[in-house]
């Protein structure tokens, strides 16, 4: 996977333009567009692309992913989506998982078209999840817990110590052997908190969240994160947090104010959601 400057040769345009260097070296924002051409919003972390075992050997030999004749590299929110392209497009079908969150950062442009599909112009294979070596797919359970109390709404959130500092996180883990994620979420809300007589019951599941991320010896990593919502019928106090999971402290916080410091990346919309739902219901109670 060698990505010198003779592996990206300059490509043509969408629009007709003269062509434009997609160099996924340069700076994030040094690329830019023209002004008023479409932006779509930001993509979500993981897309998936639709392709064949051929086609991933020539992108081997190349270096990166690209469509032969010059057209864009399609990309889907949806893995079914793209597996159902893949089958109905060739005998060899193959979905491709593109860490969008990391290309992006490395100056790849993504952009929304008129069909609803992402797309791009090449993808160097650094990129690409599952075309690396060491590549593997983690199932983790995370969940929430909702006190609600007589001005509202409350929810817990742990202080985690990161490399790059501390944040406001969700309580979240990997599955154990032979376990649904559904336990996975109390066991580890209950853990990491440092309350393992926490009193939780699962209300809803708030959906799946998922993320491209390296392990500490570089070995890349699909991460499949479920999440859930956890009623509790006391506003506890009593945690000992887990120190040796780099857990901090455990606080309860509003709806709102939990959807503002918890800023994970992928886990802004699932937050933002729940903010609006819980207050709603709040709404409806009252």
């Amino acid at each position: 996977m060698n990505d010198t400057k003779a592996e990206r040769p300059r490509q043509a345009s969408p629009d007709g333009q003269r062509p434009r260097r997609w160099d996924d070296e340069r700076r994030p924002g040094e690329h830019r567009r023209k002004k008023g051409r479409r932006r779509g919003g930001s993509p979500p972390d993981i897309l998936y692309h639709a392709t064949s075992v051929e086609r991933i050997e020539h992108a081997f030999e190349v270096g990166f992913l690209e469509v032969r004749g010059g057209r864009p590299v399609f990309l889907s929110r949806h893995e079914g989506q793209a597996w159902h392209v893949a089958h109905r497009s060739t005998d060899q079908p193959a979905v491709l998982y593109i860490d969008v969150s990391r290309a992006r950062r490395a100056g790849c442009f993504f952009e929304r078209n008129s069909q609803g599909l992402w797309q791009t112009w090449s993808i160097p294979l650094r990129h690409v999840l599952n075309l690396a070596d060491g590549f593997a797919e983690q199932i983790s359970a995370g969940g929430i817990p909702v006190w609600w109390g007589p001005e509202g709404p409350e929810l817990a959130l742990i202080r985690v110590q990161r490399r790059s500092g501390t944040s406001w996180e969700v309580a979240k883990g990997k599955l154990e052997p032979g376990e649904f994620p559904e336990g996975a979420a109390v066991r580890e809300v209950r853990e990491e908190m440092g309350c393992l007589d926490f009193p939780l019951e699962i209300t809803s599941h708030l959906g799946y969240i998922r993320y491209g991320f390296h392990t500490p010896d570089g070995m890349p990593r699909l991460k499949t994160l479920h999440m859930y919502l956890m009623e509790t019928p006391e506003r506890t106090t009593d945690f000992t947090p887990s120190r040796r999971e780099g857990i901090l402290e455990v606080d309860w916080f509003t709806p709102a104010e939990a959807a503002r410091i918890c800023n994970h990346r992928s886990l802004r919309p699932l937050m933002r959601s729940l903010r609006d739902t819980l207050t709603r219901e709040w709404a409806e109670r009252s």
